[in-house]
């Protein structure tokens, strides 16, 4: 089980059983069990994490099933609960569930699993210092100031 506040700090648990598997399935059609695929040349895929882990509006339709009874005891809507979830709610959601798929898989498929999302968290840190790295350049600042200036002065400006 795995726990994550919304932004309202309501604490919301995720629990992956076979249960909850099937009602996703159900629900929205998506097969979380086969969250590891391979293709024809036997290369594992990983798309359908990818897809979860960068489409907020899919987590939070699946973070929805699987809190659905949560909610409807404290009288929390489908729209409530999305409306609470944005900025660092959803990637602390985004952790939480995925840690919790990475404990429902037995042996190899655990390992793989995890091992796929460490990787994925160090690549997407890694972009993120260097992001932090480029906006912090003084550089950058001058460039943008220099590009409003061009943009004001330009023809097309005026109107």
């Amino acid at each position: 089980m795995r726990i994550f506040k919304d932004r309202n700090g309501q604490d919301w648990q995720i629990v992956l059983n076979v249960n909850q598997m099937k009602r996703v399935r159900a629900a929205l059609g998506i097969d979380l069990v086969n969250v590891i695929t391979l293709d024809k040349d036997g290369v594992v895929k990983v798309d359908m994490i990818d897809r979860i882990a960068n489409d907020p509006c899919l987590l939070v339709d699946i973070l929805w099933v699987l809190v659905e009874e949560q909610a409807k005891a404290i009288s929390v809507t489908d729209e409530q609960f999305g409306a609470a979830l944005a900025g660092d709610s959803i990637e602390n959601a985004t952790r939480a569930f995925l840690d919790e798929l990475v404990d429902f898989f037995p042996g190899a498929k655990r390992l793989f699993l995890k091992k796929a999302i460490e990787l994925s968290r160090k690549y997407t840190g890694d972009w993120t210092r260097v992001l932090e790295k480029a906006l912090d350049d003084p550089e950058l600042e001058k460039r943008i100031e220099e590009s409003m200036r061009s943009s004001a002065s330009s023809p097309a400006s005026s109107d």
